[in-house]
This record gives structure tokens, sequence and C-alpha cells, in this order.
């Protein structure tokens, strides 16, 4: 169903695999912080919401922006926005105030807001228009699968909780 012309443009092959990467980073992100949150800092689902609205309300206000500047540089530093800030994460300490983790995950979520808009113009550029439609369902099938693959790889790092553990394996 998708002609594998498609994938033969250079162009288009690095803006699909960028837009599968960075769903990686950005999914898994959110996935993770959201457990960290609630089970491991003990937030309620409220205050876990509450502690993602820096990075979402910062998203919303600056994405706008990243269109100044063309299309590369949101790209190539919106990427770095967001590898500076899962660093970033990464390296924080375990017992780092709530609020801290949540102004790290801003460049985070910023970063890879600022990629989304970029990549979908120069793939529409990259491709003829009588295959714009499939050019933009392969782009959003790789950005889905991206971040199915960052919640499961982030996922891997999460610890199984031994109460549950014990609970599940009495029950069988």
């Amino acid at each position: 169903m998708v002609p594998l012309e498609l994938f033969r443009s250079r162009a288009v092959a690095i803006l699909l695999a960028v837009g599968f990467i960075g769903m990686v980073g950005f999914y898994g992100t959110v996935f993770l912080q959201s457990l960290y949150f609630q089970q491991l800092r003990g937030e309620s689902p409220l205050a876990t919401g509450l502690l993602f609205l820096p990075m979402t309300c910062l998203v919303a206000a600056l994405n706008p922006a990243a269109a100044r500047f063309g299309p590369r540089v949101p790209i190539i530093g919106g990427q770095l926005v967001m590898a500076t800030g899962l660093a970033g994460l990464c390296l924080a300490p375990a017992h780092a105030p709530a609020p801290l983790i949540a102004v790290l995950m801003i460049p985070v979520g910023v970063g890879g807001s600022f990629t989304v808009l970029p990549i979908t113009a120069l793939l529409m550029d990259s491709v003829p228009a009588d295959r714009a439609g499939t050019a933009s369902g392969v782009l959003n099938t790789s950005r889905q699968m991206g971040g199915s693959l960052g919640v499961a790889a982030f996922g891997t790092v999460v610890p199984p909780r031994p109460a549950s553990c014990t609970a599940y394996t009495s029950a069988t």
C-alpha cells in the first residue's frame, strides 16, 4: 500500500527517522515521569497533572515561534534541546524536589514540539503532490511507532513493585 520509492528519498527517510526518535523521547518521558510522580513520589493524579503543566503550557506558547527560523533550525535545535532535557532528567538526584523535575521536563516538551511542524512541512515539500497524503500517513505512523517504542523502552527501566508482584503470584 505504501510505495517503496517514497523511502528512496534521503530527505524523507531522515524526516521519518527524526519524527520517530523525537516521539520515543517525548512519550517515554511522559510515561516514565507520570509513574515517577505517582508511584515513587506519592503525588496524586491531580498533582501529577499540575507538575506536567509547565511543560505543556510552554509548548503551546513557544511552538508558533519555531516557524520564524525556517524548518532546519527548529528541527536540529529542538532535538538538541530535547536531548539536553532528557540528560537533565537522567542526572537529577533521586530526591530532587518535584517542581525541579517539572522544570527539567520543559526542554523535552519544548524541544519535541519545535520539530513537529517543520518535519511535516519539509516532508510535504519533499514528495510529489500526489504522494502527500501517503507521506503524511507514513509520518504519523512513524511517530506513533516511536511513541509506542518509547513507552516500551522507558518502561523497561521501571522496577517491578514487590507488593503487586507478590499479590499476583500468590493469586495464581
